[in-house]
């Protein structure tokens, strides 16, 4: 599964549908914005990745830590 998200200033992970755009959220003063990847591992442990940027905000993500956070706060786990 795809969605968006934008992680704020307070470095909070805000998750939304495909079908929005990005530049909705620009009142939560987003610092990095794109796309998370839900799945699942190997052995059927749920996982996210983000990635991408978002063209109508202009921001990209930070691969490394929006993941790491959005592990910690959509997951309830980080590594």
């Amino acid at each position: 599964m795809r969605v968006k998200y934008i992680k704020t200033k307070s470095k909070e992970i805000i998750v939304f549908s495909e079908l929005m755009n990005h530049s909705a959220f620009s009142n939560f003063e987003p610092v990095s914005a794109g796309f998370i990847s839900i799945g699942a591992l190997g052995k059927g442990e749920p996982d996210c990745t983000c990635y991408g940027k978002s063209i109508t905000l202009g921001l990209e993500s930070d691969e490394k830590e929006d993941t790491e956070l959005a592990r910690i706060q959509i997951l309830g786990y980080g590594y």
